[in-house]
């Protein structure tokens, strides 16, 4: 165990899966999720630093650093193809998008894994609190569904992010501190 947390899980990656989604399953899918209310508000559901390239460690708590994202995440994580990409600091995904998927969060690379919260109602430039201290500014760049989301899921998963209202929202530090699991997020007011 770690000194902030829960302890690491490598995320194994499966076996390839087909890559033609069964539609009535997506569809059924986008039913279910359209059904759930989300709110303004919620909680941290999960936290997971990446230590190391597909490791992903569960966190009882982080430290946010404006600039950076975790301070555990290992120093190429905003990195894309050998670029550094601006404005995904901090990944996060919604739990109640994964449960109806069927999906694992800790596989997914997200690292604020959020509950009860809409994070599609977010648009660029909105900011939310986190916790006490923790205020983060939702990206201009969109959060897509990337090669390692499709997989370590499904093709269904997969087709259901792809409609970018489930994927989740990228954010950049505004100001950092201390995030813990249960630690309430919510949109902050213009």
């Amino acid at each position: 165990m770690s000194e902030s947390g829960i302890g690491s899980r490598v995320s194994e990656r499966p076996a390839p899966v087909p890559s033609n989604p069964d539609l009535a399953v997506v569809e059924a899918w986008v039913a279910e999720l359209d059904e759930h209310r989300l709110g303004p508000s919620g909680r941290v559901a999960m936290l997971v630093e990446t230590p190391r390239p597909h490791e992903h460690a569960e966190r009882e708590s982080v430290q946010a650093v404006p600039g950076k994202g975790f301070a555990g995440a290992h120093g190429r994580k905003s990195f894309y193809l050998g670029k550094h990409v601006p404005g995904r600091e901090v990944s996060a995904v919604a739990l109640d998008t994964l449960r109806v998927l069927g999906v694992d969060p800790i596989v997914v690379g997200d690292n604020l894994i959020t509950e009860g919260f809409d994070l599609a109602a977010l648009e660029p430039g909105d900011r939310v609190q986190v916790g006490e201290e923790v205020v983060l500014a939702r990206s201009e760049r969109a959060h897509r569904p990337c090669s390692v989301f499709r997989e370590r899921t499904s093709p269904e998963a997969f087709a259901v992010v792809r409609q970018q209202r489930y994927r989740g929202a990228l954010f950049v530090g505004e100001r950092g501190g201390t995030i813990r699991l249960g630690d309430r997020i919510e949109r902050i007011a213009d």
